[in-house]
């Protein structure tokens, strides 16, 4: 055989072997494509009876660090279930508990506010609730697929659910190393799956951000507080600025008497916007970090500065994207304290009229929309300017007083962006997430999905769904390096994209009728930021005082306003439906909603226990165990069965040798004789 042959044997053989690879790691992308699909379904079937839910949910969830779990809980080693639990050794003799029957439940502490780190605000309990039958999904989904991943040679995938409201549900249960400090909505399998962050479907966002850092910005933001107007701002901006992807583009403008863009040293006009590239939000973040107070508050010359910078990127060709589509979707986030001293004699007509005639101008411009988010730090008032403002451009007002989270703040923005992937076209969407690194310590790689309400109209963005599968396995079934193991998901990922996802302008172009914006404004500023129209007109939106409610912007839970819960009750929703004309947007109460359960936990077995006394164990186990890690830092000097086997067959190996080698030269001497 000459080498030629050779050459092309050795060639076909490794072509086969890279197409057997590639298809087992095809076959693991679409199952887990399918089984977040699957999971996705479960979750938003749960939505639909939420109020079901409500009456089985007392002391029925594991908590992540106060509950212990069952007797079926379990203690694999790192060769069983792909992960090291560090603070309990190195895997072998030593790893940490799983439970395989239930799952449990991460809460951000500034949630988990009541006895025994409960929530008290309703939407949270109604989230930990409505989850609570999925998990009888995921049992059974675990164990049918068992065969399925072990021919594969991979763990079994993780499944959760994260809430816009900032709860997690995970599965198989298992402890937390740190308690209350999970927060789903800022981990990257969550953002990854956010609209603005997916690539090929949503059109990039175009994102402008005006801060208000007037001396009135110093003081404190409500009587209670010691957190200032400016450093909150800081914290609810920065969330902002971590969700954004590459594709999208960020100004942020930072305004007194006299405005600037922030991340240019020098205001050399054209002021464009840019890239949200890794680099360019780091550097932002470290400048609005920085920021502080001085001067009075010039509100016409920032929004004519912002408009001016809007209208040059939007006719700079440097700025544009080379797309099919013209479309351009601009978030215009102005964050103020509601004062504004300049220019002489301006008054609320004035400003919301030149802002009016801004938006205007530039939706004239092209297939251009302007959606408007105020905030107004420190105050409630829904007679102020900044309503007035969302009420003129059918934009969005949210009060802040006190008791909301900064990543809550902005959810009436991200739930307006995410309307485009409620419909129909993006129904089975999923999205993979670069590699990052897990909770446990392993890098990774989660597939997630959307989940919608889709008893609300729009269809309300609830949080994602994800699974996932480690980089090590991934590439193990691959069987390449890490680089071409990635490059092989980003092509088999794109073409499921590609095949399945080709939207068109239309698709994306975020057009809400009058009631849809009305049901936005409740659920991102509660009663007070809904527009109410004069009797005498129909639906074009006119400034006036809610009657009947009081100022309050959300449902109170121990006088703390959380900025979470989109509820109303029946005389106010009755309310809106005769005056607003509208059905179907906004979320009633289940009923008795006073008395949600206030004790969600099974049992609370592990207080003040330390995390190796709760999930430390012996491998083969189902208790903690007081030997480790010790166990496994101790020499285990036992031979293993393979070990032996081994010595053993080398043994006999040179045993034959020898023997072959002195039969050899003793029939050589025989022969020499």
């Amino acid at each position: 055989m000459n080498c030629a042959n050779i050459f092309f044997i050795l060639t076909a053989v490794f072509c086969v072997a890279t197409a057997e690879n590639e298809t087992s790691l095809e076959s693991l992308i679409y199952r887990l494509n399918s089984d977040v699909i699957e999971l996705r379904n479960e979750v938003e079937s749960s939505i639909l009876s939420r109020c079901d839910s409500i009456r089985g949910c007392l002391k029925s969830s594991y908590d992540e660090c106060q509950s212990s779990y069952t007797k079926a809980q379990t203690c694999p080693s790192e060769k069983e279930l792909g992960i090291v639990f560090a603070a309990c050794g190195t895997g072998s003799r030593c790893n940490g508990l799983i439970d395989y029957s239930v799952s449990t439940v991460r809460i951000p502490e500034n949630l988990a506010q009541g006895p025994k780190r409960n929530p008290t605000n309703p939407a949270v309990i109604e989230d930990v609730c409505m989850t609570l039958p999925t998990q009888k999904w995921m049992v059974k989904k675990y164990w049918e697929e068992k065969t399925f991943w072990s021919e594969l040679n991979v763990s079994r995938p993780q499944m959760y659910f994260g809430s816009d409201t900032g709860v997690f549900r995970i599965y198989p249960a298992r402890q937390s190393e740190e308690c209350g400090k999970y927060d789903p909505r800022t981990r990257p399998w969550y953002q990854a799956a956010l609209p603005s962050t997916i690539r090929n479907a949503v059109k990039p966002r175009r994102v402008i951000i005006m801060l208000d850092t007037s001396r009135s910005m110093g003081e404190p933001l409500n009587r209670k507080s010691e957190q200032t107007k400016l450093s909150y701002m800081k914290q609810s901006v920065i969330a902002v600025l971590n969700t954004l992807s590459q594709n999208d583009s960020i100004a942020v403008i930072r305004f007194a008497e006299i405005p600037f863009l922030i991340n240019r040293p020098t205001q050399l006009p054209p002021l464009l916007w840019e890239k949200a590239t890794k680099g360019t939000v780091e550097n932002i973040i470290e400048r609005v970090d920085a920021l502080e107070v001085n001067g009075r508050s010039n509100w016409n010359d920032a929004f004519g500065f912002a408009f001016n910078l809007i209208k040059n990127s939007l006719e700079s060709p440097a700025t544009g994207d080379e797309t099919y589509c013209d479309l351009e979707n601009i978030a215009l986030l102005f964050f103020s304290d509601g004062e504004y001293n300049l220019p002489a004699g301006a008054t609320d007509e004035s400003v919301v009229s030149f802002v009016s005639t801004k938006v205007f101008e530039t939706e004239s411009m092209g297939d251009y929309h302007v959606h408007m988010f105020l905030y107004t730090l420190g105050h409630n008032d829904p007679s102020g300017v900044e309503k007035q403002i969302s009420c003129a451009v059918d934009g969005f007002w949210k009060p802040v007083v006190q008791g909301t989270s900064p990543v809550n703040v902005t959810n009436g923005y991200q739930t307006l962006f995410s309307i485009p992937m409620g419909t129909n076209a993006f129904y089975n969407y999923t999205t993979w997430s670069n590699p990052y690194n897990f909770t446990s310590g392993n890098l990774g790689y989660t597939v997630s999905a959307l989940v919608y309400d889709r008893n609300v109209e729009p269809p309300r963005f609830e949080g994602a769904v994800g699974m996932d599968v480690s980089v090590d396995a991934a590439v193990r079934v691959y069987k390449g390096t890490v680089s071409e193991t990635e490059r092989a998901i980003a092509r088999i990922t794109q073409n499921i994209t590609l095949q399945n996802y080709n939207t068109t302008c239309d698709q994306q172009r975020i057009n809400l009728t009058k009631c849809e914006v009305q049901s936005i404004r409740h659920y991102a500023g509660g009663n007070a930021a809904v527009c109410i129209p004069e009797k005498t007109q129909t639906l074009p939106t006119t400034p006036v005082t809610l009657p009947v409610l009081n100022t309050t912007t959300n449902i109170t839970v121990d006088s703390e306003i959380d900025g979470l819960t989109d509820f109303v009750t029946d005389e106010v929703a009755t309310f809106f439906d005769d005056t607003l004309n509208c059905s179907k947007a906004f979320v009633q109460p289940c009923p008795g909603y006073e008395e949600y359960p206030t004790d969600l936990w099974r049992n609370t077995d592990m207080v003040d226990k330390t995390y190796e006394e709760r999930v430390c164990c012996e491998v083969g186990t189902n208790e903690p165990s007081d030997d480790c890690p010790e166990l496994d830092e101790v020499s285990d000097t036992r031979i293993s069965n393979a070990a032996i086997f081994g010595i053993l067959f080398v043994s006999l190996v040179v045993v034959e040798i020898l023997g072959c080698y002195v039969c050899f030269y003793a029939r050589k001497g025989r022969a020499n004789t």
